[in-house]
């Protein structure tokens, strides 16, 4: 294990995320408000630890990372990433360390649970800076470093595949930094096209710009109390249901279909199953509000005003993005269900998307029919493919194992957190909203309620519980094993 390789890793992730806090800075000196000092303090120290953790370890020559180191390298950026990003926080007066650390860790793994009461009373360049977490995070950290790691002769492959979400990490180019240039790109595209049309539609420029960092990270912090549902235009709606649905896709098929290949979606397995399931789910929960006379079916209009709350809120869930438009609380059982069944799920693969992901839920479904029909036919062979390729028996054992890691997950942590006399409802819903880096759960952290109220314990328990998630387990569990450690 090379200490000092993955210290100057940190030390070059931090002086990124300080360099990206000029930003919030310079909106801070355009409004006048008041958290320049602070601000500026957290960018002072974050780049001064970064550029001297970067110099005292600096490589003597080229240097290749083992898988071990990338793991080590990841698991430990975003935990110092999370430290660091709610500097701002802290120095600004805002929150207490505890809170800023749960802040900075739901932006930075794109979960959108937040610890804040009155959103709106914050400074204009603390929400630009909650929103750009998101925006770091959504893509990757390590991902937006694998850009600068090559040039200081740092291998890269080894922090994309800890980092990447999915089983099976996309590397599009044979250099890992084209391939990050190129979600990069495809990121900024989405993002910028997304801050043209909600402006379009009626936001101003400042509120268009933190939503599309939300949207396309599939964060879901918001600069209103009321989240989404302080902008009742269905056109906005509308646009932010396309992009959130976009942003849960694998950003490879994205490329792919601008590069020509207009078949991409169609034949890629886990698209068709991620987009029938999201229709499906959408349906019938229209179907239970109708039924239960939740909402009025009587125009095309409250025909349209049902079917977009419902297929928002399925979406912005499954794509783990957490907006609000309709307080779900109040639905009727089966509704909140298949809410939770999709908090679960997830997105994509190679999307910005949290949960299990949909690839993952395919092939545990398919493993399960695998030996039901085995055992009915015990002669028989019979493989499981994925767009025609054989999922080799690796993939399977890693698939099961991190499910079981999920679960246990959830299941130690809800214990952890109805331990401090929370409820059963309370504790279980944020453990796995957290887990799955969606935001809001059921209980006192639904959809209109924050975390604010928690003790300390279960915000520091859920910290982590949300850096598991986003980093599906490996980066951060290993970095708890004794021999990881050992040469």
């Amino acid at each position: 294990m090379q200490i000092r390789a993955v210290l100057f890793i940190v030390g070059v992730l931090l002086t990124c995320i300080g360099v990206f806090m000029l930003v919030p800075l310079a909106v801070s000196i355009g409004y006048g408000d008041g958290a320049f000092e602070g601000l500026a303090t957290s960018l002072v120290c974050i780049i001064g630890l970064g550029l001297l953790l970067a110099w005292l370890d600096r490589p003597r020559g080229s240097l290749k990372l083992t898988p071990r180191e990338g793991l080590a390298a990841v698991g430990i950026c975003w935990i110092v990433a999370s430290f660091a990003g709610g500097l701002p926080y802290v120095f600004t007066g805002w929150m207490s360390v505890t809170d800023a650390v749960f802040e900075a860790a739901s932006g930075f793994t794109t979960t959108g649970a937040t610890i804040l009461s009155d959103i709106e009373a914050l400074p204009p360049s603390v929400l630009l800076w909650r929103s750009f977490t998101h925006w770091l995070g959504g893509m990757g950290i390590i991902v937006l470093s694998l850009i600068v790691l090559p040039v200081l002769g740092v291998g890269g492959m080894q922090l994309y595949r800890a980092e990447a979400p999915g089983p099976r990490p996309d590397k599009m180019t044979p250099r890992m930094q084209d391939t990050s240039l190129i979600l990069w790109k495809m990121y900024c595209l989405m993002t910028v096209v997304l801050v043209i049309l909600l402006h379009l539609a009626g936001m101003d420029w400042f509120d268009a710009v933190n939503h599309s960092f939300s949207t396309v990270a599939t964060g879901g912090f918001s600069t209103k109390n009321a989240s989404i549902a302080a902008f009742p235009s269905p056109a906005i709606q509308w646009i932010l249901i396309v992009f959130m649905f976009l942003a849960g896709v694998n950003f490879a098929l994205h490329y792919r279909l601008l590069a020509g290949d207009w078949g991409t979606y169609r034949r890629n397995f886990e698209f068709v199953a991620y987009a029938i399931m999201l229709a499906v789910g959408a349906c019938l929960i229209v179907g239970v509000l109708v039924l239960n006379d939740i909402f009025p079916l009587k125009t095309w209009a409250e025909l349209e005003q049902v079917v977009r709350a419902v297929l928002f809120q399925v979406v912005s869930i499954c794509t783990t993005t957490g907006f609000i438009t309709e307080n779900y609380i109040g639905w009727p059982a089966l509704s909140l269900g298949i809410i939770l069944l999709f908090t679960c799920i997830g997105g994509c693969t190679g999307s910005t998307a949290g949960g299990v992901k949909v690839l993952r839920v395919v092939v545990l479904v398919r493993l399960i029919y695998k030996e039901i029909f085995r055992l009915l036919h015990p002669h028989s062979v019979y493989g499981l493919k994925i767009d025609g390729q054989p999922v080799l028996p690796e993939i399977l054992s890693g698939i099961v194992g991190f499910f079981l890691l999920y679960l246990l997950v959830l299941l130690f942590g809800t214990l952890l957190v109805a331990a401090q006399g929370i409820d059963l409802t309370t504790a279980f819903t944020a453990n796995l909203t957290c887990i799955s880096n969606v935001g809001p759960g059921l209980g006192k952290v639904g959809p209109v309620d924050n975390f604010g109220w928690l003790p300390d314990f279960s915000k520091w328990i859920l910290s982590l519980v949300m850096l598991l998630g986003r980093l599906e387990f490996y980066a951060i569990v290993v970095l708890f094993v004794p021999e990881f450690w050992k040469r």
